[in-house]
């Protein structure tokens, strides 16, 4: 995630870089997330190259959102980076995640509907709430610009048995 900002502002929305901006991201910040790495691997999470990346540009931004109208689905709420905040509570969630759509997955943030958001160890994001799981991105990139411009339709990948997915 520490690329150069050319090309860092080419992989995202236009509307997505604004509203990092806006957050308190610019091109090259790094925070150090070492703690907050040692706390969750503690608790039995295990920690990428690509997860870690992301938490030191965006570790504590309340981002967004951009765009509230999405396709099929209200994007009302910001995108707040706080794995500690998540993971210290919902190593289940992430567990689900991986026998819902495999992979192992790291606490990234909160998002929509205050729903827990995870990043697998290739980068794909997908978040949690109350059963439901949706697919937010096969990259950072595009887990970004859904979450901050509402750029797609949400999809809903797993729901509980009796439970309807949300959205359709």
């Amino acid at each position: 995630m520490s690329d150069e900002p050319s090309d860092f502002s080419s992989r995202l929305n236009p509307a997505t870089v604004s509203a990092l901006r806006l957050a308190g991201w610019h091109p090259g910040r790094n925070v150090d997330v070492s703690s907050d790495i040692q706390s969750l691997e503690a608790q039995g999470y295990i920690p990428s190259p690509v997860a870690t990346d992301f938490l030191e540009s965006f570790r504590g931004l309340k981002i967004g959102p951009a765009r509230e109208d999405g396709p099929n689905f209200i994007n009302g709420e910001p995108f707040f980076v706080d794995a500690v905040g998540v993971g210290s509570r919902h190593q289940d969630e992430s567990s689900a995640i991986g026998s819902a759509i495999g992979g192992t997955w790291f606490p990234v943030g909160w998002w929509l509907s205050y729903s827990h958001v995870f990043m697998r160890q290739d980068g794909a994001l997908a978040a949690y709430a109350n059963g439901l799981i949706w697919s937010i991105g096969n990259t950072p990139y595009e887990g970004l610009d859904l979450m901050v411009s509402a750029d797609r339709p949400l999809i809903c990948v797993h729901a509980p048995r009796g439970m309807k997915p949300w959205p359709k």
